[in-house]
């Protein structure tokens, strides 16, 4: 194990984030005024390319059956249509998937869900794209739909793939769990729900595609990893590496569901074979039916502590239904199992067990929070039915039980910790939102408050591929270029980028030219897992001296230093302005970086190196006349190392609060026998600025003292609490604890009554 550095908990006080307290880092990300005015060019604006063809995939109508024929002859012969394609067409690889590559382009002879797809259109028009897939005559043999996961691994259940429905497990354990719960003062069980959740970007999937006259494609699309696309593209078009470009341009949204392949292979074969721009953008229909969702999942739970409300036994077992395909199911397993395994606190006797099950249901996949806010539902809501039992305050229970951060993680693991999480605990008890008001007894509302704490880390983790790189260089122009693979889907990672290659270089953001998201540069890992800015403060502090060093060789002298617009004396007087340097140099400087994201000094990598805390405290206020539940109040105190960019940090923690509240309390994707019960916006509602509620954000900047990666990326931390925060809230409000989600207003009103009665 690695010697924890000291750590002064005086030096490590809460603020808020506000612009009074981070003045000098509060600047508009400069993406703000072209998005505010509707300016911003995403993939599915791209309508100008010349000879522009408009795609459309056919979806399978049954969600399991046997292919018996494919007829597109009707689809060819439509005027307009310039070609129709199916897996006969596919000159390479008729699969694709991250984890495995189990899922076809084109179905040949078996449809496992409704999104598979059978074949693709290329028309002169969206409409008569559409009238030509009502063409294609397809005849199907329905066979059993398995809907059900935990049904899908009996015996006797039709299997989905080869190796039959179970696609993974996993188990987590240590110590001797059934002796100790044996010698346990209090033991409480439960059984936890969480939904199907979409993510429900405002830009579905979608992009164009673009022939050059080698016979290359060029692929302007909405992704969150351009090199990995690139090479599983290359792999089903049959097509050299170089001769695929894939650009992730400004995205509309991702939180995991670009994650994986959508319309890319489709729209590529077309272009391909007709020498034209091809453009595919799903209508929400269609990425409803087609697109990736966050894995339901199951929860059978059982803790115990002594008399002391030490915590002594802890059992979960998770049966996650990840649908037709892998995809990254087994990652959110690995990440589902190690949150499941209570990582905040010590637990000496454990026994964590998982299974991912293949179903003829939607698709599911990485989604924010990547299992670990699922499984911190569970764990959280458990450890508040144990205080209750043992007479405890949540908090006095926590606080006997935290883990610090000289202790070893679930697996035995090196973690970093920011701090301690004694800290955010002190501070979500001194929250003003416990000072709860006063109501009438004859009063609609019940108001009540509750908190909750998460951990989450950075990168993949369990030591999967978890590259990392940059390039930098000057141009002929004399600007600064600096390009990185991770691609911006609006999660601010350019504003991050600029403010630290500022810093770093020394230069003003108006010299800087940033460069995102393009499989013709360096390859930065895929845009996921709270990793850019890890990777952006790594790369940076690599390339510093490097940069340096060629500045001043291009400049003859090794006494200037890179600043605003220029190079400087010793004395801070403009020497040198960067165009200059750039006309006056026969050679400019290029220079890459290419590195692993970190994963610690273990020898076997196990679970996310760099981890991050919250502590969610959250009012509501529950209608006594419909079961309704009203989110008043949310209040965050996070420890993600350095804040970058200060309204970044605050748009993600708040945004992805008011995700987790839509997982809580309004979304699910409910479906029967492999059937959608809704394929559509109209019924599946999620929170909107009206239910926003007002939200505080507390940093803990500070971090244990030597800590190497002082940055830390806080996509998914936000979401991580919110759950389980919420229904405490709800109890306390209440009096009852709900373990299913998201929230059911007329359960919560009949069991409300059913205890007045």
């Amino acid at each position: 194990m690695e010697q924890k550095p000291h750590m002064n908990t005086n030096a490590f006080t809460p603020r808020p984030l506000t612009a009074d307290n981070f003045t000098e880092r509060w600047q508009p990300r400069p993406d703000a005024s072209s998005k505010a005015r509707g300016e911003q060019y995403y993939p599915t604006d791209e309508l100008t390319w010349a000879g522009l063809l408009h795609g459309r995939i056919l979806r399978s109508t049954y969600p399991h059956a046997r292919i018996l024929s494919i007829n597109v002859e009707p689809a060819r012969a439509l005027p307009g249509v310039h070609d129709v394609v199916t897996a006969a067409d596919i000159p390479g690889a008729n699969t694709y998937g991250i984890v495995f590559r189990d899922q076809p382009v084109f179905c040949t002879d078996h449809v496992r869900y409704l999104g598979d797809a059978l074949a693709a259109v290329a028309a002169d028009t969206p409409e008569i794209a559409a009238h030509a897939l009502s063409l294609i005559e397809v005849q199907y043999a329905e066979l059993p739909v398995v809907a059900d996961p935990t049904a899908a691994l009996a015996d006797g259940a039709p299997h989905l793939h080869p190796d039959g429905n179970l696609l993974d497990s996993s188990q987590l354990a240590h110590g001797d769990v059934d002796t100790a719960f044996n010698t346990c003062a209090f033991v409480v069980e439960g059984r936890y729900r969480t939904p199907r959740q979409m993510h429900v970007f405002m830009e579905t999937e979608g992009g164009v595609v673009v022939p050059d006259r080698e016979g290359g494609l060029t692929f302007r699309v909405g992704c969150q990893s351009s090199h990995r696309d690139r090479e599983q593209l290359a792999s089903i078009l049959d097509l050299p590496l170089e001769k695929v470009r894939v650009m992730g341009l400004a995205t509309g949204g991702g939180f995991g569901g670009k994650d994986e392949l959508t319309m890319q292979p489709a729209a590529g074969l077309l272009a391909l074979r007709t020498g034209r721009p091809v453009r595919i953008h799903f209508d929400r229909r269609e990425s409803t039916i087609a697109g990736i969702k966050r894995h339901p999942v199951e929860f059978i739970a059982r803790t115990g502590c002594d008399a002391e409300g030490n915590l002594l036994a802890h059992q979960i077992h998770a049966i996650l239904d990840t649908g037709a395909y892998a995809t990254l199911g087994p990652a959110v397993l690995t990440n589902l199992t190690d949150h499941a395994a209570a990582p905040l606190y010590r637990i000496p006797n454990i026994k964590v067990s998982g299974q991912l099950v293949y179903t003829n249901n939607s698709v599911a996949g990485a989604f924010r929070g990547f299992g670990g806010n699922q499984a911190t539902f569970a764990v959280e809501s458990q450890l508040d039915k144990l205080a209750a039992a043992a007479g405890l305050h949540p908090a006095e229970l926590r606080r006997r039980n935290l883990r610090t951060p000289e202790d070893a993680g679930v697996e035995g693991q090196t973690q970093q910790q920011p701090c301690h999480p004694q800290l955010l605990l002190d501070a979500a008890q001194s929250s003003p939102l416990w000072q709860r008001a006063v109501h009438a007894a004859d009063d609609r509302w019940l108001s009540g408050v509750g908190m909750a704490l998460g951990a989450q880390g950075n990168g993949l983790g369990n030591g999967l591929p978890d590259a990392g790189g940059a390039r930098l260089r000057l141009t002929a122009e004399g600007r600064i270029e600096l390009a990185f693979g991770f691609i911006e889907y609006g999660q601010g990672v350019i504003a991050a980028v600029q403010s630290l290659a500022c810093e770093y270089l020394g230069c003003a953001a108006t010299d800087l030219d940033i460069r995102l998201g393009d499989s013709s540069g360096p390859d930065s890992g895929p845009t996921s897992a709270s990793r850019s800015s890890v990777i952006a403060v790594e790369a940076l502090r690599q390339l510093q001296p490097r940069w340096i060093d060629a500045l001043r060789i291009l400049a003859g002298s090794e006494n200037l230093t890179p600043g605003p617009a220029g190079l400087y004396s010793v004395s801070g007087e403009p020497c040198i302005s960067y165009p200059q340097l750039a006309s006056a140099a026969a050679q400019l400087p290029t220079l890459e970086v290419q590195f692993n994201f970190p994963t610690g000094p273990d020898q076997v990598p196990r679970g996310r190196y760099l981890q991050l805390l919250i502590a969610t405290v959250a009012r509501v206020a529950v209608d006594r006349l419909t079961g309704r539940v009203r989110v008043e109040q949310l209040h965050h105190i996070t420890a993600g190392g350095k804040v970058i960019h200060p309204p970044s940090y605050l748009g993600q923690i708040e945004g992805a609060a008011v995700m987790g509240m839509g997982m809580a309390l309004l979304e699910d994707v409910p479906m029967q026998d492999g059937q959608f019960l809704l394929d559509n916006l109209d019924a599946y509602l999620i929170p909107t600025l009206a239910d926003a509620p007002e939200q505080r954000v507390d940093v803990i900047e500070d971090i244990l003292d030597d800590e190497r990666y002082p940055v830390r990326g806080i996509g998914e931390l936000g979401i991580e609490a919110v759950s389980p925060a919420l229904t405490a809230a709800i109890e306390n409000a209440t009096g009852i604890r709900p373990d299913s989600l998201p929230v059911d207003p007329a359960a919560l009103l009949a069991a409300m009554q059913e205890q007045s009665a």
